[in-house]
């Protein structure tokens, strides 16, 4: 299979709080199962809010998110607390994929950046390069 990948496409790095337009808020975070089992099993105050926060349904597990349509777990630094108590590795695959993005067709799989995040588009629409 080929893959198609633009040229930019490593350089992303979420710029986190100093993003004015978060990721973190306003968007249903779904929970993938490996996931979703590793914050069922977690100890302490972090694993408390974990299991607290987590919803499952028909369609799978997600966060419920805060009154003001926040993650419970984007902190007053406009940081993820699970990222800095549990490290990236423990991201759900949706937060470790965005705004990174795959179409499969038959014999190619393309990858991309969302323009969604003001990071990615501020990459691709800096690149001088075709």
């Amino acid at each position: 299979m080929r893959r198609i990948v633009p040229n930019y496409y490593n350089d992303f790095r979420c710029i986190g709080g100093a993003c004015r337009h978060n990721c973190c808020i306003g968007w249903e975070i779904g929970i993938d199962d490996e996931t979703a089992e590793i914050y069922a099993h977690t100890q302490g105050e972090l694993g408390e809010r974990l299991q607290k926060a987590m919803k499952r349904g028909d369609d799978g597990c997600s966060f419920t998110l805060c009154e003001d349509g926040r993650c419970p777990f984007l902190n007053g630094d406009r940081l993820c607390d699970i990222i800095l108590e549990m490290g990236e590795e423990n991201l759900s695959q949706i937060c470790s994929d965005h705004p990174r993005f795959r179409a499969d067709y038959a014999d190619v799989t393309e990858v991309g950046l969302g323009l969604v995040c003001e990071e990615a588009a501020r990459l691709i629409l800096m690149q001088r390069d075709p």
